[in-house]
């Protein structure tokens, strides 16, 4: 990154050829060399500090490029004080900016960036900006961030470029969009054109501008076509926001632009964004009405999860078709039935992930209509992926459980179940927990058993897509003792590469497995009973090993993507094309 360029730059605003022509003339008056002044690097940790989890990525593949030979202009007309202000602290030094384009299009402009109202620029923007140019694109966006607190991001797509408020032309690109303005130099004229005419358009994945002003739809869609928003209350690498990823290439074959609003990145941000949709992030995204006014110009809403109840109760009876997906176990409830309509329009329907997640609902709103979406999840076997030694088998069969620690999910029975094995049973076997630490004693029981059994007990808080992927492919059997768990994924992954399952009744799971031919199923959230099934299980690998076939067809029949696509489709033409 650019720490290694740990030196001042000197400042020089002018034009490449102005400078030169008064350096040879030898007559620089004494006000304009105080302009011309040194300006440290930012500190690359402070920097770093004030980034999400994703833009930290970002910058560390980011390499220095010496970006000074490129000479940009900056059209910004009319306001622009929190623009002139910024680019005082740019690191990039040759561009200038101007209120006119006519005239000011010399031979070494190499690009222009249009800015269509008032805004800040980071101190690296155009260092970024240039260097895109320099690698061959002719339209070149990036994040944003919206709101005087920065509270507000906009994260971009390559796939998915809607009516930017700021971009950098290449200046052949520039000449073409002019031409077909027909010489009308109009900020957003030009930007629509560029939409339109670019041969090749890069987005710079990290915020480099911060506009003045709360987000709103033109941000985020362009002027015409479908408009989809989608709902999550988190961003995370669960099962939730995991499946809501399908979604997202079901929406836009159907037509649609789509923006995803969630909170802070926690790791499944850059997968809505890989599948061609904007996603914007605000921690309060559940319960901020400010964001909802973009549900309210869209076109289709999907909202993921019981949590997402407030913005269903304010767009309940609007014009605005909405498509409830609930994933949520009964342990959720007591604390958002309050926020759940009574009774819902004829714009609102709800899906859910099977019949445990349909009987939560039913609980507490017995006579809302549910239609059924089990989530459909690719075929990683079929994929080419990055294969990890996860080497946590060490040549024994490896029982495998995936989850965030907490109560709901069990994982205090299954470490008691584990405890309960005879000790030459369970010395045949590794046991692997994934999961981040969500309550503080259900992780002390897990902290607890590696310390006790170092040797063949481990724990991870989180594996990336391609690690949880080796893993369902390395692993002996999946074990889910969760206490109510309507549709857990990693189960179904197991299903994908044929593996089965121990899991607990209170799972919508356990009403599709028949017993002992592509999984089991234990009752009454028992360890002892836990245990009898993992020791019945690592004393007969063979029998694990030949359910493959049956769990495989456990995966075809219920939780395929086609599946999904077909039902997704169905719901949101229902939905929509009644209205």
């Amino acid at each position: 990154m650019m720490a290694q360029e740990a030196k001042p730059v000197t400042a020089a605003i002018r034009e490449p050829e102005a400078a030169a022509s008064l350096r040879r003339e030898g007559n620089i008056r004494t006000e304009e060399k105080a302009v011309i002044r040194e300006i440290p690097l930012q500190d690359t940790a402070t920097l770093e500090t004030e980034l999400s989890a994703l833009q930290r990525r970002q910058l560390q593949e980011q390499t220095y490029t010496d970006t000074q030979s490129t000479y940009l202009l900056v059209y910004a007309p009319g306001r622009r004080n929190a623009l002139t202000l910024s680019l005082a602290e740019q690191l990039h030094r040759k561009f200038r900016l101007v209120d006119r384009l006519e005239g000011e299009l010399t031979p070494s402009v190499n690009g222009v960036l249009l800015v269509s109202e008032d805004v800040e620029c980071t101190s690296t923007a155009l260092t970024y900006f240039a260097a895109a140019l320099q690698q061959g694109a002719d339209l070149v966006v990036c994040d944003a961030v919206f709101g005087y607190d920065g509270g507000s991001a906009l994260y971009q797509t390559d796939q998915h470029l809607p009516g930017q408020r700021c971009a950098l032309l290449s200046r052949a690109l520039l000449d073409r969009c002019r031409a077909a303005a027909r010489g009308k130099d109009d900020v957003l004229e030009l930007l629509r054109l560029a939409n339109q005419l670019a041969q090749n358009c890069r987005c710079v994945p990290q915020a480099l501008l911060h506009f003045r002003r709360e987000l709103c739809a033109e941000d985020v869609f362009s002027a015409t076509g479908k408009r989809a928003v989608v709902l999550s209350h988190e961003l995370t690498m669960t099962g939730a926001p995991i499946v809501l990823v399908s979604a997202i290439p079901v929406l836009r074959s159907l037509g649609y632009e789509v923006v995803v609003l969630g909170p802070s990145d926690e790791g499944s941000l850059p997968l809505f964004l890989e599948a061609g949709a904007a996603v914007v992030t605000r921690r309060d995204c559940v319960t901020s009405s400010t964001l909802w006014e973009l549900a309210s110009s869209a076109d289709f809403v999907l909202a993921n999860t019981v949590v997402e109840a407030p913005a269903v109760s304010t767009l309940n009876g609007g014009f605005v078709p909405v498509l409830w997906w609930l994933h949520d176990a009964f342990a959720g409830y007591p604390f958002i039935t309050h926020k759940i309509p009574k009774e819902l329009a004829d714009n609102v329907h709800i899906a859910a992930v099977g019949s445990h997640a349909t009987a939560a609902m039913h609980s507490v709103r017995p006579k809302f209509k549910v239609e059924q979406l089990i989530y459909g999840l690719p075929d990683y076997a079929r994929e080419s992926f990055p294969r990890y030694d996860l080497s946590y088998a060490g040549g024994r069969p490896l029982f495998v459980t995936v989850g965030s620690m907490e109560m709901r999910k069990g994982q205090d029975i299954y470490c008691e179940a584990i405890r309960l094995l005879p000790p030459e049973v369970r010395e045949k076997a590794s046991f692997l927990f994934v999961g981040k630490a969500s309550d503080r004693d259900i992780s002390a029981h897990v902290h607890a058993l590696t310390e006790q059994f170092p040797h063949n007990v481990f724990y991870r808080k989180r594996l990336e897509r391609p690690e949880i992927k080796s893993l369902m492919e390395q692993c002996t059997c999946i074990v889910c003792a969760s206490r109510d768990d309507p549709m857990p994924t990693f189960v179904t992954e197991g299903l994908i590469f044929g593996k089965p399952s121990i899991v607990s009744e209170h799972t919508g799971t356990a009403g599709l497995i028949t017993e002992g031919v592509d999984g089991f199923v234990y009752r009454n959230d028992d360890p002892a009973q836990l245990s009898k099934v993992l020791a019945h299980a690592i004393e007969h690998p063979d029998q694990l090993a030949a359910m493959k076939a049956d769990c495989r067809k456990l995966y075809e029949r219920y939780y395929t993507n086609e599946a999904y696509v077909s039902t997704l489709v169905r719901l949101i033409r229902e939905l929509t094309e009644s209205r």
